[in-house]
């Protein structure tokens, strides 16, 4: 599929643009730019929102089946970050928003570096604007290319709901073998890229706790007690960790982020890549404006031809109407 008609949930005669402001806010909000193929068509990198009856409002991207953009209801701005910088197309992952990594997570293990859902697209579909909840449903599967770097049958969704202060983030694997088939192992995370002020942010809630040093082969340490300083660089992965955890800016809570369910995601990664990140997609101060807290399923789950495994991630603006 290539143009407009890959996004389910556009209006007829809606232009095939960009729908996403520039950099507008503090934090360096960018813009995904479609990228033109040579027939004049444009490719799944044209953003889509929708928004809900109080107000919430999402941005997505068939691209990846991604999150980019999420406003609470009555608050402008936008809590995920984007890169000004942020590249879209084949093989491209879009850097910020919410990225979906699937079956693997970062280089722990054969495949390609957070496996092979970032970089392709996927099927989109939102709800109609005004309804009680701004939700993008996004959806995967398997194809001969997939299957070339991971030889399973499956289907991956997304659903992202968004009202009042929440957000809501449900991804569903399926094994579509046949009964009598092979099971599959898998882990997975929502990259969440969540836009912050790092100067004065800290993450409350992990203190004291051991994690995995990814940046030091997963060798254990002890995280601080107290609020976590989120300058980078830092790449530790709490596991057991479920939350909530709070995001919080001179003081003032900003978001929480938590796991509900003992069967989906069971830790958390948080991730800044520091100011010499050398990221050619990431401006040079663009680690001062965001922190990753990313819901993961780092302990591997199996799932047997035909059943589902699913997981939750809820982020909550923390804003005077959600108190």
């Amino acid at each position: 599929m290539s143009g407009c008609s890959a996004v389910r949930g556009v209006s007829a005669g809606d232009p095939c643009t960009p729908r996403i402001p520039g950099r507008t806010t503090p934090h360096g909000r960018g813009t995904v730019a479609p990228v033109i193929s040579s027939d004049g068509s444009t490719t799944p990198c044209t953003p889509v929102r929708t928004r809900a009856g109080d107000g919430a409002r999402l941005v997505a991207c068939p691209h990846g089946g991604q999150v980019l953009g999420w406003s609470p209801a009555g608050d402008e701005r936008d809590r995920l970050w984007l890169s000004p910088l942020a590249r879209c197309g084949d093989g491209e992952a879009i850097r910020g928003g919410v990225p979906v990594v699937f079956p693997q997570f970062a280089g722990r293990g054969p495949l390609p570096k957070h496996g092979l859902a970032r970089d392709r697209e996927w099927e989109l579909d939102t709800g109609s604007d005004g309804a009680a909840v701004a939700r993008v449903a996004c959806r995967l599967r398997d194809d001969e290319h997939t299957r070339a770097v991971w030889p399973h049958r499956f289907t991956l969704t997304l659903v992202a709901e968004a009202s009042g202060p929440r957000l809501t983030m449900t991804l569903r694997v399926r094994n579509e073998a046949p009964a009598g088939g092979e099971p599959f192992t898998v882990t997975a995370a929502l990259h969440a890229y969540l836009a912050a002020d790092v100067a004065v942010t800290r993450l409350v809630g992990l203190g004291g706790r051991q994690a995995e040093d990814n940046a030091a082969a997963g060798a254990l340490r002890t995280l601080p007690e107290g609020p976590l300083d989120v300058t980078g660089p830092l790449d530790v992965a709490a596991r057991d960790a479920r939350g909530p955890v709070r995001l919080t800016a001179g003081g003032q809570d900003e978001v929480e982020v938590r796991c509900p369910g003992e069967d989906g995601f069971d830790s958390l990664v948080v991730w800044n890549p520091g100011a010499r990140h050398g990221l050619a997609d990431v401006p040079p101060e663009g680690a001062d404006q965001f922190v990753c807290v990313e819901p993961a399923r780092l302990t591997p789950v199996t799932v047997a031809p035909q059943r589902v495994w699913r997981a939750t991630a809820r982020f909550t603006a923390l804003v005077p109407a959600s108190r």
